[in-house]
């Protein structure tokens, strides 16, 4: 069986999933597409992780009717609280703190466990009468014609006007398009996982800089925490190879007396950081959003919510030239100025704070230190740092607005 849509998304993670609801809200129809059976993502088993949204993320998904169906199972990041030290040892007293309500606003963000949001995008594109879901399935080519791509799947042949790509950091679509990426890996790998704690955490989000870099606890529901522990490469393994008290031990030594008693709760993974941006967003028809266009380091929780912008910038583009009766290849050169430049920004801005953050070199450690109580002091700042976090910066296409 043939399909024919508006739009072909091959890739149905957070990012594809959101930017076909996205265009299906703007009355684009969308053939969407992946490998992995839908059904696999639905079980109640949790693994450990979970995404901050920001506010203005979290915006798009009570238009497209996500956040209703996440309700009771969402926490709230309510304040910020940033500082410096050593592992089990020195913290300084110059933090940074952002506390939401000073700043006049709501939270800054939410926190939810990823399977619980993939399950909610995944029902709600299979009630959307605009969305074709075919899954699993293997895409085995793509071809650009005059006025249309065709997709080959599973011996079948479907088209569209142009080809989205969000499969992910290692995209087959972008490669086959032949874009290439720029990748500096960074010295780092992260661990992330889940701990249950005794002390209420109140939705405050706290992240430790340490010389080998950031550790994060991002609250979640039910006094629990995710953890984001970013270490060296030979910290990281040593870690991921410890028993499980010994593991849950070295966590209770990094959260010291914070939430009184901790441990793990969910598996744990690791992953090696790197800053990988494609050389171009889009070639001819096929254009690439989420993880398939840029991967930033985790230091400012933003690597989800550049992707959800990409989504809801992809809508905007299809419903100016649905608007204007344009062939959408043509609005697909909008996409790539308007994200292109913000996430570049973005992702320098992390690059520099990571490099300046993990390190133990004394002049510059007392240096960070020293800004952090300063900022502390100035609310004009502040104000700016909780638009970033809230992702309220630029200019923010209609759904998050």
């Amino acid at each position: 069986m043939s399909h024919s849509a508006d739009i072909a998304i091959i890739g149905a993670g957070l990012v594809g999933l959101t930017a076909a609801l996205a265009c299906a809200h703007k009355n684009s129809t969308v053939l969407l597409m992946d490998a992995q059976d839908p059904a696999d993502h639905l079980d109640r088993s949790f693994d450990g992780r979970a995404s901050a949204i920001a506010a203005s993320s979290w915006r798009m998904f009570e238009h497209l009717g996500v956040a209703k169906r996440l309700e009771g199972h969402v926490q709230p990041i309510t304040d910020i609280l940033i500082s410096d030290g050593e592992v089990g040892g020195y913290i300084s007293p110059l933090t940074l703190h952002f506390d939401s309500e000073e700043a006049g606003g709501g939270p800054m963000g939410y926190m939810v466990e990823n399977r619980l949001l993939r399950k909610a995008l995944i029902e709600a594109a299979r009630q959307s009468e605009n969305i074709t879901f075919v899954a699993p399935v293997t895409v085995s080519a793509f071809e650009e014609t005059t006025n249309k791509v065709s997709v080959e799947f599973d011996g079948e042949r479907s088209f569209a006007s142009v080809l989205i790509a969000a499969d992910g950091r290692n995209s087959w679509c972008r490669k086959q398009a032949g874009i290439t990426v720029s990748n500096t890996p960074y010295k780092q790998k992260a661990i992330v996982t889940t701990v249950a704690h005794e002390k209420p955490h109140d939705g405050v989000a706290h992240e430790l800089f340490l010389p080998n870099g950031p550790f994060a606890i991002l609250p979640l529901t039910e006094h629990r925490s995710s953890i984001v522990w970013t270490d060296s490469p030979a910290a990281v393994d040593a870690a991921m190879a410890l028993p499980e008290p010994a593991f849950a031990a070295e966590l209770a030594r990094r959260f010291g007396d914070l939430y009184g008693e901790v441990g793990p709760c969910a598996p744990r993974w690791a992953y090696p950081l790197s800053l990988q941006m494609a050389e171009q967003y889009v070639k001819g028809r096929i254009a690439l959003i989420g993880d398939a266009a840029h991967a930033i380091h985790p230091i400012a929780g933003q690597g989800l919510n550049m992707g959800l912008r990409d989504a809801a910038a992809l809508a905007d583009v299809v419903e100016e030239a649905r608007a204007n009766g344009l062939d959408l290849m043509l609005q697909l050169s909008d996409l790539e100025i308007w994200r292109n430049f913000d996430n570049r920004i973005l992702a320098a801005s992390t690059d520099v704070f990571n490099r300046l953050f993990s390190n133990n070199i004394a002049p510059i450690k007392h240096a960070r230190r020293l800004g952090l109580g300063l900022m502390d002091k100035i609310k004009p700042a502040q104000s700016f740092f909780i638009r970033e976090a809230a992702g309220l910066h630029g200019e923010l296409p209609s759904l998050l607005r």
